[in-house]
């Protein structure tokens, strides 16, 4: 019994300290100008950042525009710094 109990509270500990991943999303509405973007918001997953991007494109009617999802991004020295980008 206390073997079951040592398993469990370690896969319950090990469980809460995991990372949770978060996908930000950005669109270029002109890609001829990249430092004009859009933050497009904060999502769970790679796949709902791009469906929601591509939505953004979409509504707003950008002809000449792309996106890109960044994960777990952060704010250093004044730059946005993730540690890696999606289309």
């Amino acid at each position: 019994m206390k073997k079951i109990l040592t398993v469990l509270f370690l896969s319950l500990f090990l469980t809460s300290c995991s990372k949770n991943d978060v996908w930000t999303g950005y669109v270029y509405p002109d890609l001829s100008d990249l430092a004009n973007y859009k933050y497009v918001g904060s999502f769970d997953s790679l796949e709902a950042c791009r469906s929601q991007c591509r939505y953004a494109i979409q509504v707003n009617n950008f002809q000449n525009a792309d996106y890109e999802c960044g994960l777990n991004c952060k704010n250093k020295n004044g730059m946005n710094v993730c540690e890696k980008t999606s289309r």
